[in-house]
């Protein structure tokens, strides 16, 4: 009876240890087969752009000087004022301005008594010299002195006109257009310096118009040759960060402006502000739309960049090889399968020449045992070709140039496709001649546990 029992429990253990190890390889297994992240191929819109940013200002500003020195007596207006063409924006204290002008007054009368004193001189030397009672000389000398009479009344009447000039117009200061203020530099009993003067500086800057904005780009000198005036431009704005504002490419200044050896170049944009939302000091995140093409067939540009952690590098590199040969008969796969590994033990045993034939050869287009030739990517619907072996280099950079698409097939398994990429936006991908893939399903990542 012990000889039995210790047999059952051998059996118990050997069943559980079975069990456990069924277990572990099934684990395992699900292991090496993770889940994916599925994306369908359709159609959509790419954008190619050139990044860049910029600062929003106004496109036209009129900065107001004052006139002559003074104290500033009022300011009628504030920021974000609207005003009109003439409209009083502030004055100039005037008090010292009007006892000059009574003076330049008092100078003008003493000037004026003057000449008229001096017109009656002449008037009687005139009379005396018609009688012969004053000699030709005094008679001009008397001219003379009502000329020079008529001189000093100009003098001070030019003085008092200007005096008169300052207190009625550069005490006054007017806007010189109809439009907004954008900045007040003043404020009441400020003291300020005349627009001639070198240390002058802007009382007032105004703008005629805040519907029309203007961004000032800089442009690497790499991305300078696809921009063009008229180009569309889109941009964002940190304060409306989910809105995309529109515009257009106005110039591209030819002078470079050089930092730290990076050559930039200032593109000037014209952007619609009918919203009021764009304000002067924003920046802007600028997309130069280089080409857009709408309708076509794309791909997430992660799907393009996928590689399955589960097959080894050989094996992927065999994977992508048998599918870049085209849509295969499971006997013609099998013949090329076979012929691919045969290549690869000659390279391995040092045959590599010869075993690189063979690839070139299968590459160019030659013929799989059963085969009657075959080019294009699974799925597309192409005849059988033959090519001279002369193209082999050519076809290897097709291959090169395409990228593959991983997918789950009928039978569960990973397989892939070869696909020639268009139009990018970093994002999104373009698939060229890849119309028969539309509806499908290929990975884009592993999916995250």
């Amino acid at each position: 009876m012990k000889t039995w029992k210790n047999i059952g429990v051998v059996v118990i253990l050997a069943l559980g240890g079975t069990i456990f190890i069924s277990s572990c390889a099934k684990n395992g297994a699900t292991s090496k087969n993770p889940n994916y992240d599925f994306t369908t191929i359709g159609r959509g819109s790419i954008e190619s752009v050139v990044s860049s940013s910029g600062t929003l200002s106004v496109v036209t500003s009129v900065s107001v000087l004052a006139q002559m020195s003074g104290r500033i007596e009022t300011v009628n207006v504030d920021y974000n004022a609207k005003v009109k063409k003439g409209q009083v924006l502030a004055t100039i204290n005037t008090d010292m301005l009007k006892l000059n002008q009574m003076q330049a007054q008092a100078a003008v009368d003493k000037a004026q008594a003057n000449n008229n004193l001096q017109l009656l001189a002449v008037q009687n030397a005139q009379a005396l010299a018609d009688k012969g009672l004053l000699s030709d000389y005094d008679l001009k000398t008397s001219i003379a002195t009502l000329d020079s009479s008529k001189a000093d009344l100009s003098s001070a009447t030019a003085s008092l006109e200007q005096i008169k000039t300052q207190i009625n117009q550069y005490a006054i200061i007017s806007s010189p257009i109809n439009g907004i203020v954008l900045q007040r530099d003043i404020d009441v009993g400020q003291s300020v310096v005349g627009g001639s003067s070198a240390t002058s500086s802007p009382l007032f800057t105004l703008t005629d118009n805040l519907s029309k904005m203007e961004i000032d780009a800089q442009v690497d000198e790499l991305d300078i040759s696809g921009i063009a005036n008229g180009q569309a431009v889109h941009f964002t704005v940190e304060a409306y960060p989910s809105e995309t504002f529109t515009g257009s490419v106005k110039e591209i200044r030819l002078m470079p402006e050089t930092t730290n050896n990076v050559v930039n170049y200032d593109v000037i944009i014209n952007a619609a502000n009918t919203s009021g939302k764009l304000l002067p000091g924003m920046t802007a995140n600028v997309s130069f739309v280089k080409q857009k093409k709408d309708n076509i067939l794309v791909a997430p540009s992660a799907a393009l960049r996928f590689t399955p952690t589960t097959l080894s590098a050989a094996e992927i590199k065999k994977t992508v090889f048998l599918a870049g040969l085209g849509s295969l008969t499971a006997e013609q796969l099998q013949a090329a399968s076979a012929s691919y590994d045969a290549a690869q033990k000659a390279i391995a045993a040092g045959k590599a020449p010869a075993a690189r034939s063979g690839i070139s050869s299968l590459m160019s287009g030659g013929r799989v045992p059963g085969a009657g030739g075959f080019g294009g990517p699974p799925g597309a619907n192409r005849q059988p070709t033959a090519r001279p072996a002369g193209q082999a280099n050519a076809a290897a950079a097709v291959v090169v140039a395409k990228k593959t698409l991983w997918y789950i097939d009928d039978a569960g398994k990973l397989a892939v496709t070869l696909v020639e990429p268009g139009l990018s936006d970093g994002l999104t991908t373009e698939l060229v001649g890849a119309d028969s893939l539309e509806g499908k399903k290929m990975i884009l990542k592993i999916k995250a546990e």
